[in-house]
């Protein structure tokens, strides 16, 4: 009723200030077609009031009441989407440092792998060479006996040769090994 009353003098107050400048006559001839004018007008206001007002009231309530629910749940959706981006950049931040951990530890875990394989390969080789010094030292060892071995014949048959008298190979063998054996303990002094 509020609303037609405001729509009623907002199409009135045009009417009576062009009535009021002189371009209208607004006092009419004929009475009796004022006064059913004023009756009809009267009567279909009421029954505009009774039949329509209340729906076309209602039917605006709705829809006033339809957009404050539709902006109330932009709203809300506006601050579920602002929750939703608030958590994906938290999630993206977790994300990220768990990266940076995973490449810190691979990295950590590359280092003790290398220094692992430097280790083995440093106690390989020291084992190795420890391994060739000791054929070494064998071979060499061999190789004094066979020449021990080859001076002693050799001066056995020298010794022969020289004295030209055989001496007995045990008691010239023995012989040979203490002058030898003397040589030895001179060169390592």
């Amino acid at each position: 009723m509020k609303r037609f009353v405001i729509i009623l003098t907002t199409g009135l107050v045009p009417a009576v200030a062009s009535a009021a400048s002189g371009d209208v006559d607004v006092m009419p001839d004929n009475f009796g077609l004022q006064i059913w004018v004023i009756l009809t007008f009267l009567v279909m206001f009421f029954l505009l009031a009774k039949l329509a007002f209340k729906p076309i009231g209602e039917a605006l309530d709705r829809r006033s009441q339809a957009m404050k629910q539709a902006l109330d749940e932009a709203e809300k959706s506006r601050a579920e989407a602002k929750q939703s981006l608030d958590q994906y950049q938290q999630q993206l931040a977790e994300a990220r440092t768990e990266a940076k951990q995973i490449v810190e530890e691979a990295k950590a875990l590359g280092e003790n792998v290398r220094k692992e394989v430097v280790d083995k390969a440093q106690t390989e080789a020291q084992a190795l060479m420890q391994r060739n010094q000791e054929e070494l030292q064998r071979a060499k060892d061999k190789s004094l006996q066979e020449l021990r071995e080859t001076v002693a014949g050799l001066s056995v048959q020298i010794a022969g040769k020289v004295i030209e008298k055989q001496i007995d190979e045990t008691a010239h063998r023995q012989l040979i090994e203490n002058l030898i054996n003397d040589l030895s303990k001179n060169r390592q002094a």
